[in-house]
């Protein structure tokens, strides 16, 4: 029999359904929120003011208080983790006896801080010792104790062995013996391996085309960690921009002679001194030092700064160059 009040069930069934789906809309609506706030951590597109720590280490004067304590104001002033940054040293370079009587010098920074990781610039030979002997052994005896040295303080430390031998001026100029170089370099690797499995090793020329051809000398993939690059800001013709691209950027031996030599064999590019100076007060090397360094940071393994006046002024930190000196801090504050 039909009976008349049949649509009032499916009403409260229409109902029923709507509640329903409304209580799945919220729901679903908790759940995306909550998956959200779970989510990684949304990056902010905009500039930062931040570079790692890795691109602050530097070489900085003795000083009354020693290398650790001023590379310790270094650090505070650009907001960086303790101990975070690297100290860049150098294991002597006048003579022979100098591989044992600066023994010391690694345990002070470990008796200061035993956290420091340092990059020791090893010399290769000295002077008056041509590279043959090197090579053929009659002075392991001096790497062994510089080894141990450096093993027993910094286990991890970066060993830049035999730098800039593209310069005449260095001991070790490759010019010529350049198979006695490589030789060289080989052997003492082979000797500091025996005191320690984490050292790193940093075969670093100095930029542009110098007195040889720095690749000619290049030691091999197995004894090679980080393809290094010294570079600073010198004296040459034209403005700022211009000097940048035709001195440093794509000159012959330059920046990305740099990058791309280290890429062909794998390995991460290092930045153990670089510097203002030569030219005088330049931000404007900082700053594109700086974008190269953002720019491959993920190639890159470190760089330091060379806060130390040598044979020209390069130290930033005194004031003497001072719009170098504020970029400086601004751009490589953490």
């Amino acid at each position: 029999m039909f009976r008349t009040d049949r649509p009032a069930p499916r009403r409260r069934v229409g109902l029923k359904r709507l509640v329903f789906f409304l209580v799945a809309f919220v729901l679903s609506l908790l759940l995306l929120a909550r998956v959200d706030t779970n989510a990684a951590p949304r990056v902010n597109s905009s500039p930062v003011n931040s570079s790692p720590a890795k691109f602050a280490g530097a070489f900085v004067d003795w000083g009354p208080v020693g290398r650790e304590h001023t590379l310790q104001t270094w650090e505070k002033w650009l907001k960086q983790p303790p101990s975070s940054v690297v100290g860049v040293d150098f294991y002597g370079q006048a003579n022979w006896e100098d591989f044992h009587k600066l023994t010391w010098v690694p345990g002070i920074w470990k008796k200061l801080n035993p956290s420091r990781n340092v990059v020791w610039s090893v010399p290769l030979t000295v002077p008056g010792t041509p590279l043959a002997d090197v090579a053929n052994g009659l002075h392991d005896g001096e790497f062994e104790a510089a080894a141990r040295a450096i093993a027993d303080a910094q286990p991890r430390a970066i060993i830049r062995l035999g730098w800039e031998m593209n310069l005449s001026q260095m001991a070790w100029f490759a010019k010529d013996h350049e198979a006695d170089y490589i030789a060289a370099f080989r052997r003492v690797v082979r000797i500091f391996r025996r005191h320690s499995s984490e050292f790193k090793y940093d075969w670093c020329p100095g930029w542009g085309t110098q007195d040889t051809p720095a690749d000619l000398a290049y030691p091999g993939d197995d004894v090679v960690d980080y393809i290094g690059l010294d570079i600073y800001d010198f004296k040459h013709e034209g403005s700022p921009e211009e000097r940048w691209n035709a001195f440093y950027l794509k000159a012959p031996f330059g920046l990305e002679w740099h990058r791309d030599f280290a890429a062909r064999h794998g390995k991460p590019m290092s930045y153990p001194e670089w510097g203002v100076g030569n030219f005088g007060d330049n931000p404007y090397f900082i700053q594109q030092m700086h974008d190269w360094f953002v720019k491959h940071r993920n190639n890159i393994a470190y760089a330091a700064y060379f806060d130390v006046d040598g044979l020209w002024p390069t130290r930033i930190s005194n004031g003497q160059f001072p719009k170098s000196q504020k970029l400086f801090g601004k751009l490589f504050s953490r």
